[in-house]
């Protein structure tokens, strides 16, 4: 499974709402998709969510249908990565 890093802008006056809908979104939210993590950012982006697909079609439908749908996503930007090291 191929492991992605994915950054998000959300509009300050939904900051709360994505908040709400991404502690509820179970860790399989999509089919071929696990989510990692989910955190609070400072500075240029607001969030980012690690998690992992199957392929690179699952990961494009989790992005598209079940993240960049939820009112007041804004911006997000999708990362492929490969661990060098894993300390888990």
């Amino acid at each position: 499974m191929q492991k992605y890093l994915m950054l998000l802008k959300v509009d300050s006056k939904k900051t709360y709402d994505f908040y709400k809908v991404m502690t509820t979104m179970p860790q399989d939210a999509a089919e071929g998709v696990k989510i990692w993590g989910s955190y609070n950012l400072f500075g240029n982006w607001d969030f980012a969510i690690w998690f992992e697909a199957k392929d690179n079609e699952a990961a494009v439908h989790f992005v598209g249908e079940k993240i960049r749908s939820i009112d007041g996503v804004m911006e997000t930007v999708t990362i492929p990565a490969m661990a060098m090291k894993e300390y888990m």
